[in-house]
Order: structure tokens, then C-alpha cells, then sequence
């Protein structure tokens, strides 16, 4: 009987294999094609965007110029200036500021020209406002003086080159006139290290803190008003008053022995009876001498020195403090 044919393959092995290499290596180009495919799609999608962010920036930069930066509507033309001092002139002010009439306004730096302003020694504070279209306000609020300061205890501080004027936070001041409002002031004599003063800077010597706050505890002062202060003891502070008596004021505690000097005043008012010296460093029994009565400054005759009367302190003294522990003034 006559067997049926087997099924056979009709392709070798090698065959086989040759077609496995060749299917491998279509997929491999269709995959590559793929890939390159989807980049160039990316980048393309990304050079569009990116050609309409600079457009859209070029025509923002472009419309910005022309109704902005060169816009005659924002040329300035008005430059206000409040000064509640008058010390620096308004020359000063916009050429130190960099600021001129023409100017666009949005060309200018405000913080920049304001950190410029803040530099000069006689300003304290400094606003810059930009108001459109074309208006400049600059308010300035000057430091305000409220003493000399001066090296040698002899001469006029007011009409030296090397004085300076400082204000209550201890800042000094080159002044560029002398204001008559100045010439007034108090003077602090044989402050330490007077010689390498620069407008500008914050003196932070103990004696000089001393000086300026027996000067703002006493502003308000109309029987005793203070005229010099001479730190050249560098242990007491020796002060001169309108009626040239001197008082002689230790560093602490000043608002104690302004009120005992007050206290000794009223007693020797009643006594009509006037001050040459006064001692307040002294806690107890305050020395006092007290000026001749005018016929014995007439009289040729020589008078004998006088001992320093005492005059008895009800006042009750507070609590030590350290060295160094006066009373900081307030920045307000």
C-alpha cells in the first residue's frame, strides 16, 4: 500500500535565517525612521515657538520704544523738590541724583538715584516719586544739628574749618553755610579724637553720647541753657550757660542731676543770689560759689578766696549704674 506524503518545509534552515536577519533589519530601519521622525517634529515645534517668543518680544521692545522710551509725552519737565532744610541746594541734589530736564522718566533709576541722594552727609531720609507723564518729586528730610563739635577748647567753632555740626544720632555733619540758626547751638569742646572727623560719620565715643544726651534732655530747658560742654577731662563734663555759670556734670545719671540742678536753682532764686560754679558729680551737700555782689567787683581791694558754699540735696539719688550706662536717646 502506497504510504502519503509527509509534510515537509519548503525553506532550509539557512534559509530561515537569512529571512529573520532581514525582517531584524527592517524593523530596526523603520524604527530609526521613527525615532528621526519624531525629532524633527520636536525641534520644529520648538523653533515655531521659539520664532513667536522673539517676535512677540521684538514687537514688545519696539512698541515699548516708541510709546514709551520715545514717547515727547514722558520727556521730563517737571522736577519738584521739598526740603525741609534748605543746607543743599537743588543743584546739588539733581546733579548728585543724575537727574535732568528731557530726561524720559522711565529712564531713570530711582533706587539708584535715591542710594546716591542718602550719601550726602545732611540727609537723613529720601524719596523719589515718578508721576506721569513727566514730573519728578524728590522729598528730602535733612538731619537736623543739634550741637558743634570741636577738638580745642579755645576759639569759635562756628567759623572753624574743622568743626563739624552733629545731629542726636551722633552722625557729623560738614556744614557747607553757616546758617544762622546754627551759630546758637551748643558746643562740645575737647572731644576725643576731634582731628580725624568726616562728615558723614557716626562718632560712638562715650563722653560725646554723654554730651549729646545731656543736650536732648535739656532742649527744653529756659533757666538753664546749655552754650558749651568741655570733655576735656574726660572724667566729668564741665558745662557753660547762658549766664556763663558753669556746672560740672558726671557721664551717668543725667537726668538725675538735671533735676537736682533744677531743685538748686529755685532755692537760690528765692535767695537772689547768683551762680558761679556748681558741682553735681557731688551726691550729697552740693558745692556751690556763688559771684560777687557788684560792689565787691568795684572794689580795688583783693577779697580772700572763698570756699565753695554747700548747699544741702533733698534730692534722693537713685540707684548706681555702671560706667556707661546713660540713657540712649530715642531715634524718634
Amino acid at each position: 500500500m502506497k504510504q502519503p506524503p509527509r509534510n515537509r518545509r519548503l525553506s532550509t534552515t539557512r534559509q530561515r535565517k537569512q529571512q529573520h536577519l532581514l525582517d531584524v533589519k527592517v524593523r530596526s530601519r523603520k524604527a530609526a525612521q521613527q525615532r528621526i521622525h519624531r525629532f524633527v517634529n520636536a525641534f520644529c515645534k520648538i523653533l515655531l515657538f521659539g520664532s513667536a517668543l522673539a517676535a512677540s518680544a521684538y514687537g514688545a521692545r519696539e512698541g515699548l520704544r516708541r510709546f514709551l522710551w520715545e514717547n515727547p509725552d514722558y520727556r521730563l519737565s517737571d522736577i519738584e523738590i521739598n526740603d525741609d532744610g534748605g543746607s543743599v541746594s537743588r543743584e546739588q541734589l539733581l546733579k548728585t541724583a543724575d537727574i535732568r530736564q528731557g530726561m524720559n522718566i522711565f529712564s531713570i533709576n530711582l533706587a539708584k538715584a535715591r542710594e546716591k541722594l542718602a550719601a550726602i552727609p545732611q540727609i537723613e531720609r529720601v524719596e523719589i516719586d515718578r508721576e506721569a507723564p513727566a514730573k519728578i518729586v524728590i522729598t528730602v528730610s535733612e538731619r537736623k544739628p543739634v550741637a558743634w563739635l570741636a577738638g580745642k577748647t579755645d576759639g569759635d567753632a562756628t567759623t572753624s574749618d574743622s568743626a563739624c555740626l552733629v545731629d542726636k544720632k551722633g552722625v557729623l555733619i560738614k556744614p557747607r553755610s553757616r546758617l544762622a540758626e546754627y551759630l546758637n547751638l551748643p558746643i562740645i569742646y575737647g572731644a576725643p579724637g576731634a582731628e580725624n572727623f568726616q562728615g558723614g560719620q557716626t562718632v560712638d565715643a562715650f563722653e560725646i553720647r554723654a554730651a549729646l544726651d545731656l543736650v536732648r534732655l535739656n532742649a527744653d530747658g529756659v533757666r538753664f541753657q546749655i552754650r558749651s560742654i568741655d570733655l576735656s577731662k574726660m572724667y566729668c563734663m564741665v558745662v557753660t550757660d547762658q549766664k556763663r555759670e558753669r556746672v560740672t556734670f558726671g557721664f551717668d545719671r543725667l537726668d538725675w542731676q538735671l533735676d537736682r540742678l533744677g531743685i538748686l536753682l529755685d532755692q537760690i532764686d528765692a535767695g537772689k543770689k547768683e551762680i558761679q560754679t556748681v558741682n553735681l558729680m557731688v551726691e550729697r551737700n552740693v558745692p556751690v560759689t556763688f559771684a560777687p555782689p557788684p560792689e565787691e567787683e568795684a572794689s580795688p581791694k583783693p577779697s580772700p578766696a572763698k570756699k565753695p558754699a554747700a548747699v544741702k540735696d533733698k534730692t534722693p539719688a537713685p540707684a548706681k549704674k555702671p560706667r556707661g550706662g546713660f540713657k540712649k536717646h530715642s531715634d524718634e
